[in-house]
């Protein structure tokens, strides 16, 4: 006698909206998203971090925070800074009581253009060859240590294949 099932299992996924950096000019309002989807049970809480720091006792009428059910299987943690500064740039990250974290870098710009900080191939790492490095150490500020020694050594290698 045999009796068949099916299991199904359900990964909850979480991600910040919008892109991995994010640049905005000083003065305007940051609406951080969160967004955790397939995750059968709310979060207890969401912490939102800013450059490792919790952020804790704000000024309400500087940043908000907020944490809203949307559905029976998806919940929205939301930062909201309001007249961002310089000093508002950094990684944010939102960290769910019961899941892994997400992050993004925030650029307040005080009358620069996007743009302009971008640049060149290589021109990020004074050693020619080794923007590699430069990109694996920008990744080592938002991500995970194992992954982000992952990509640094995954892009050595390209890097040393194409010089070959």
């Amino acid at each position: 006698m045999s009796h068949f099932i099916t299991l199904n299992v359900v990964v909850p996924k979480i991600e910040i909206l919008g892109e991995s950096d994010i640049y905005v000019k000083s003065g305007s309002t940051v609406t951080l998203k969160c967004v955790i989807t397939q995750s059968l049970e709310e979060p207890a809480y969401i912490f939102w971090y800013h450059d490792g720091e919790r952020v804790l006792n704000y000024d309400r009428s500087a940043i908000d925070i907020r944490m809203d059910r949307v559905g029976s299987d998806t919940t929205v943690g939301t930062l909201i800074i309001y007249h961002s500064l310089p000093q508002d740039s950094g990684n944010y990250t939102c960290s769910p009581s019961n899941l892994d974290s997400a992050s993004v870098l925030l650029h307040v710009l005080n009358g620069e253009h996007p743009a302009a900080m971008q640049r060149g191939k290589n021109s990020a790492s004074p050693i020619p060859g080794w923007s590699h490095l430069s990109m694996g150490l920008g990744l080592a500020a938002c991500t995970p240590p194992r992954f982000a020694f992952a990509v640094a050594l995954t892009l050595a290698a390209i890097a040393q294949l194409l010089s070959t």
